[in-house]
């Protein structure tokens, strides 16, 4: 068993492991299996946007990424999101590419396990001084609160966001409120969020709200690893972030828009 961080990334960039399992258990949101899993860390990300990150994936144990993208069962790891493909929704991500190499590879067991192949206590250490994403795939709160905690606790910084801020206030402290409307984001400042909201080109932002700097909109000036900002209410920023819909899901977003308005 690997008991030190040191120990684990000359694992790591040896290729004895891909990466780590920080979680793996019921989904605090439906009980289905479920595994978190962290990569990139001693290689950090090639992602334009986010920069160079740790990358964690929140995924089904029990069936391929796909499967449980068109049958609806991904709603244990992204919860009731406007964004699912079961709702016709605008989430960007290729379910197809990264997700399915992570599942891939944590069924032939490239993952270091907890207290099987590396000690758990090591984790704060492991990541000391990164910059941590959280749910690259998923939403963190898919995975119960403690399982971050010791993976984010000595990180540089950290960027997360949760559909599931009604649910799990404990996140507002590394999350962002993922908002989809005007009215997620009213309701989550109440809840004491922060908040990270999609919108149309034509609404307004609103005050101590700010585009996001890595965005087309604002210039894309820098990337997520530089700015710092989406990580809860114990980042250093106080803002919360808007951006417009972008790329190839921006019409599924206005036509989710026009929907609710109807």
């Amino acid at each position: 068993m690997i008991r030190n961080a040191q120990d684990m990334v000359k694992a790591l960039k040896r290729s004895t492991f891909s990466g780590v399992i920080l979680y793996e258990g019921p989904s605090m949101i439906d009980g289905a299996p479920i595994v978190v899993i962290a990569n990139r860390i001693a290689t950090g990300s090639n992602n334009e946007k986010t920069g160079a990150m740790v990358q964690t994936f929140i995924i089904r144990t029990d069936m391929h990424p796909l499967d449980a993208l068109k049958t609806g069962a991904d709603e244990s790891v992204c919860g009731s999101c406007n964004a699912r493909p079961a709702k016709d929704g605008f989430c960007y991500v290729n379910v197809g590419q990264s997700v399915a190499s992570v599942y891939g590879a944590y069924q032939r067991g490239r993952y270091a396990r907890p207290g099987i192949d590396y000690d758990r206590a090591m984790l704060a250490d492991l990541f000391e001084g990164a910059l941590f994403r959280l749910g690259s795939y998923g939403d963190p709160a898919a995975a119960p609160f403690e399982a971050w905690e010791a993976p984010v606790s000595k990180a540089k910084a950290r960027n997360g966001y949760t559909h599931q801020w009604r649910r799990f206030p404990a996140f507002a402290a590394i999350c962002m409120a993922s908002c989809d409307t005007e009215a997620d984001h009213i309701e989550a400042k109440a809840q004491g969020w922060r908040t990270f909201r999609i919108r149309l080109a034509s609404d307004p932002i609103h005050p101590r709200e700010i585009a996001c700097p890595a965005s087309k909109e604002a210039g894309a000036k820098t990337v997520c690893a530089s700015c710092r900002a989406c990580g809860g209410t114990r980042a250093k920023a106080k803002a919360d972030i808007a951006i417009i819909a972008h790329g190839p899901t921006a019409r599924r977003y206005e036509l989710f828009r026009a929907r609710i308005a109807a």
